[in-house]
């Protein structure tokens, strides 16, 4: 018998698959949905010895949808499938958690890892020998993917995996091979629970970003909140509370946002969604001169067909990652720790926020003389018959979009999937969300709106619910088919019909007795109205089945709305519709002739080293736009300046709605514009990366790219004329005076080009442990810097500085060893660094593989870092287009 010797150096060791059910356990699960399989019978075992329930499902799809639907009322869940065929099947379920948020722990009981490393003909694979397959599909949903092939790194692994779970509030692949289930790990890690603290922000980043924020609003007058999903994921919604206790602004909620918010207060306006909206609502939103919005998801059905009427100008968005300001973003900068010290700070006497819309379930406005039931009069007497507390679970399809006129009481949580939109979906969530109530000691019912062509996707886990004995009140909404489908296209297509089922009879037919549920057809009205206020009905106590009757071709009017735009934007994707083609085949052949002009390589990037120009940051999604803005810019100030004329590349905007006419003509004008500028006799040309929302201008002379952006940021500031905003979509500008490749000998090449005329350089190698503010070199033989010997006999002055390093889409450089690397060559005898009023700011900027270096003078801060944006400040507005939307 061979001894274990990592075993036995465990002071207490525990198998795996207790290690992660009882972590499980300590997040808050109770509860595991799933289907037992062969290569995870054994890790089921250990479920009920950490003090989870395993739940079992129908089908492993329902099963997803459960975890979702239960992560959703809980705040995390977890999923256990068997490998290949078992995972598969869930991975709809799980995408759609993905893709909203949801944080669901996929854990998949495979192979042992000697099958895996000989590469076994076993069952439930594709019978290649490939075992990663099926993980490397998972791991397209999910955040983390942890395979716990060694013992020694299992711990680590799950704790890791599980943090990431909740941190990012998105899936995660666990993959558990039968032989790891009990092999041993140690078990005194669990006497501490995982640090599920999110990372904080930088203090100063933060800072500054509040200030600007408090800046905005201050100064609006007609400010609003919008609260949208991501603030529900990742659990902000007290800090909304108490920013919104603080200051009475105006709350709306988008509908994937719907019951973020009590909508019995005072300051509640509604569900915002640009055209799907209320009149009163979309006025007061779409008036606003600022919009707070908090954790936003702008999908096509979240905004009923992207028919916002907000402009980016008026918006500051809060998100889970970044933070955005207008046109400027944050990266890193992470809404609840701005949101938070927004609150502590915000000076209420500068504040006077509106009234928001009265909002009520309209059911006598909506009443029509006529006993059918309707869907317009339907959600609000809906929101009548809610109690506080409720869980609501609604279908994609008439639910989604009817539950946008039903106001909720306080306490209500909403269920819905809007954004991945799973038909049957909700079944299975209400289930998940029920149960989720139970496992946490809460005596809430769960009510869940679903269309009869939905319900025939996942009926089966009714029978889940009955095994469970949950108390869940199914409305079943009798019209006939998909109606939303109808409504976007084939009102009378076949393909939107289903067969006609005796669905109140379902709860039976999976073994429900007289004990265990309830069933009732409604017709009418009246015949609502005496169920909705009987008091047995009231209490829901176990399965209350409701199959209500609508009419074929009725739907609330949100849905009405989206519908329409969904139609008109698929029939002009849509390849085979008539006179279509050639516009799409243009607009696309334009497309990819701009997008192949302005992606460059690295390869030219080398060609390049050592010129000048000028960085410039956008608005995501807009680099055509403020290209042309930029360009117009710089052609302005260039004649200004210089007495030098350089055209606008005319080919580099790309206006919506344009004829093809317009399109062609300015394609032909780019094209004369660069047949004319060949010789490379341009001022400025425009060239973008890879990377988002960032382009560059290479400059010749006798553009100065310093006093050049310095000049333009400087007028910007000294304007007091709104009119005269000249970027709309422009950030900030960063001029660059040497340019070189992004490594370490390239840095510092390029380092002793751009400081060698503004400081006395050592040539020193920098020391291997410098602190950021102490960079004294003690080499004692220095090396006469690349380009310094024009300036060899200068006499420099004592000065301060200061080092300001952006890295973005790069991973080699770190930016503390690039401010160390850079410091050293500054003779600190006679430069010492001062980073609160610095004489001269060394800005060093480093994409991809390029890295450019410039040295600023003292007024850089006084100039809000050559941003436009900022510069301009609040009350600036766009000469024209408003309202439009933006992305």
């Amino acid at each position: 018998m061979t001894t274990d010797l990592r075993t036995q150096n465990l002071s207490k060791p525990v198998t795996v698959a207790e290690y992660l059910f009882k972590r499980l356990h300590q997040l808050g699960i109770r509860s595991i949905h799933g289907l037992p399989g062969d290569f995870n019978l054994v890790a089921l075992d250990y479920i009920p010895k950490a003090g989870l329930q395993w739940v079992g499902s129908v089908n492993e799809l329902n099963a997803a949808y459960a975890a979702d639907g239960h992560a959703r009322a809980t705040g995390i869940s977890a999923l256990l499938t068997t490998f290949g065929v078992g995972e598969l099947s869930a991975i709809n379920g799980v995408a759609g958690a993905y893709s909203e948020h949801v944080p669901v722990v996929h854990i998949v009981g495979c192979p042992s890892t000697i099958s895996q490393r000989n590469g076994m003909l076993l069952h439930h694979t594709l019978g290649n020998g490939d075992f990663n397959v099926f993980a490397n599909m998972g791991a397209q949903v999910a955040c983390e993917v942890a395979k716990l092939n060694n013992p020694v790194e299992i711990a680590d692994q799950i704790d890791h995996a599980l943090r990431e779970c909740w941190i990012r509030s998105r899936p995660v692949y666990i993959m558990l091979p039968t032989d790891m289930v009990e092999k041993k790990v140690e078990g005194e890690r669990l006497s501490k629970e995982i640090d599920l603290s999110e990372p904080q922000n930088d203090p100063e980043r933060e800072d500054y970003v509040v200030d600007v924020v408090l800046k905005y609003l201050h100064a609006a007058k007609n400010p609003v909140v919008l609260v949208d999903a991501c603030a529900i994921r990742h659990r902000v919604l007290g800090e909304v509370e108490d920013l919104i206790d603080k200051t009475k602004l105006p709350v709306f909620v988008t509908p994937m946002g719907k019951g973020a918010f009590n909508e019995t207060r005072p300051c509640y306006g509604g569900v915002y969604a640009g055209s799907g909206s209320q009149p009163e609502v979309a006025e007061r939103v779409e008036g606003a001169d600022l919009v707070l919005s908090i954790g936003s998801m702008k999908s096509d059905f979240n905004t009923s067909g992207f028919s916002y009427r907000t402009s980016q100008l008026n918006t500051i968005d809060f998100h889970s990652t970044h933070t955005v300001v207008r046109y400027s973003e944050y990266p890193g900068v992470t809404m609840r720790g701005v949101l938070r010290k927004v609150t502590e700070r915000v000076d209420v006497s500068k504040l006077s926020p509106p009234k928001a819309p009265v909002v009520k379930n309209e059911v006598a406005k909506n009443y029509e003389d006529s006993e059918t039931i309707t869907q317009a009069w339907f959600w609000p007497r809906i929101g009548e018959y809610l109690q506080e507390g409720d869980l609501v679970v609604t279908e994609t399809g008439t639910s989604n979009f009817g539950i946008w006129e039903t106001k909720f009481p306080a306490g209500v949580t909403g269920i819905t999937q809007i954004l991945w939109g799973s038909i049957g979906w909700s079944v299975g969530a209400a289930q998940g969300a029920a149960l989720g109530a139970k496992d946490m000691g809460m005596d809430r019912r769960t009510i869940l709106f679903v269309g009869d062509g939905s319900f025939q996707l996942t009926a089966q886990e009714v029978s889940t619910m009955l095994r469970r004995k949950l108390n869940v009140t199914i409305f079943l909404i009798y019209n006939e088919g998909f109606t939303i489908e109808r409504f976007i296209h084939g009102m009378k297509a076949e393909y939107n019909d289903i067969q006609r089922w005796d669905y109140t009879q379902v709860p039976f037919v999976f073994g429900a007795t007289e004990k265990d549920a309830r069933k009732f057809i409604i017709k009418t009205k009246p015949e609502l109205e005496k169920l909705l206020k009987d008091e047995q009905f009231n209490k829901s106590k176990g399965l209350q089945f409701v199959e209500l009757w609508m009419p074929k071709e009725d739907a609330p009017r949100a849905l009405k709305v989206t519908a329409e735009v969904s139609a008109k934007t698929n029939a002009r994707t849509d390849i085979g519709l008539p006179n279509t083609n050639k516009v799409k085949y243009y607009d696309g052949r334009r497309k990819e002739k701009r997008r192949a002009d302005w992606c460059r390589t690295a390869e030219w990037w080398e060609e390049e080293k050592g010129d000048k120009g000028i960085w410039v940051t956008c608005a995501r999604h807009k680099e055509d736009r403020a290209s042309r803005e930029i360009s117009l810019l710089f052609s302005e100030y260039a004649q200004k300046l210089y007495g030098i004329k350089d055209e606008a590349d005319p080919g580099s905007d790309e206006s919506d709605g344009d004829d093809i006419e317009a399109a062609v003509q300015r394609e032909v004008a780019a094209l004369k514009a660069k047949e004319k500028n060949k010789d490379g006799n341009r001022l400025f040309t425009p060239m973008k990366m890879n990377v988002d929302c960032l382009l560059f201008f290479k400059t010749r002379e006798p553009i100065e790219p310093i006093e050049f952006v310095r000049r333009i940021c400087a007028d910007a500031k000294n304007s007091t004329d709104p009119s005269q905003l000249k970027c709309r979509y422009v950030n900030r500008l960063t001029p660059v005076t040497v340019m070189g490749k992004a490594s370490e000998s390239g840095l510092l090449e390029v380092a002793r080009k751009a400081l060698a005329p503004y400081f006395k350089i050592t040539g020193a190698e920098p020391a291997a442990n410098m602190d950021d503010k102490v960079t004294k070199s003690t080499t004692s033989d220095p090396v006469e810097p690349v380009g310094r010997q024009d300036a060899k006999e200068r006499e420099f002055q004592p000065s301060t500085f200061a080092i300001r390093p952006t890295i973005r889409n790069h991973s080699t450089l770190k930016r503390d060893w690039v401010i160390q690397q850079t410091a050293a060559l500054v003779d600190q005898e006679l430069h010492k660094v001062n980073l609160k009023t610095p004489d001269q700011v060394i800005l060093i900027d480093i994409y991809q593989t390029v890295c450019g270096m410039s040295v600023v003078g003292s007024d850089w801060e006084d100039l809000k870092r050559y941003n436009l944006t900022e510069i301009y400040g609040p009350s600036a507005r766009p000469s024209k287009d408003a309202k439009d939307s933006e992305d």
